[in-house]
């Protein structure tokens, strides 16, 4: 039984030991690196990895960190998906209902000049035209709403996120 005070003072001697804990430095020229010994003069540096670890027995303050815990996730989600309207989906849904018009516009303004083109000489051909026209404002009159329609529910949740965006 000699050895067993030295195995309570290696045991002792390794709880009582601070954490280990890696580094990230940043130097002056930008460059990041991570290591496990302090950062060089000049350098920023962030400890990482040195708090102590959780608990392994719940204790009454686990269900307030849970709690926590969520909060923080529900927020991040909300910053991803207010950042996706801002940069991406608003921007994409306005340019796709003002594409839509500009291409409607064109068809119809094509379609009318062709109508005109046959002023009375052909008068099955200036019916099937009118159809055509008719069939096409009323299909870009659809298109046109589902794509404002989007535009309207992309620029709500926009604007319960409290984007900057509109």
């Amino acid at each position: 039984m000699k050895s067993a005070p030295l195995i309570c003072l290696c045991l002792g001697t390794v709880l009582a030991a601070p954490a280990f804990g890696m580094y990230r430095c940043e130097a002056p020229n930008g460059t990041v690196s991570f290591q496990d010994k302090r950062c060089p003069e000049g350098s920023k540096e962030q400890t990482i990895g040195t708090s102590a670890p959780p608990p392994l027995v719940n204790g009454p303050d686990d269900g307030q960190r849970a709690q926590q815990i969520q909060r923080n996730q529900e927020a991040s989600t909300r910053a991803l998906r207010k950042t996706q309207l801002e940069s991406a989906l608003l921007p994409a849904a306005q340019s796709a209902l003002a594409s839509h018009r500009q291409a409607c516009e064109q068809e119809l303004s094509a379609l009318r000049t062709r109508r005109e083109g046959t002023s009375g000489r052909f008068p099955g051909q200036q019916q099937a035209l009118d159809e055509a026209i008719a069939d096409t404002q009323a299909r870009c009159d659809r298109q046109g709403r589902e794509l404002a329609d989007r535009l309207e529910t992309l620029r709500s949740e926009c604007s319960a996120l409290q984007c900057t965006a509109r």
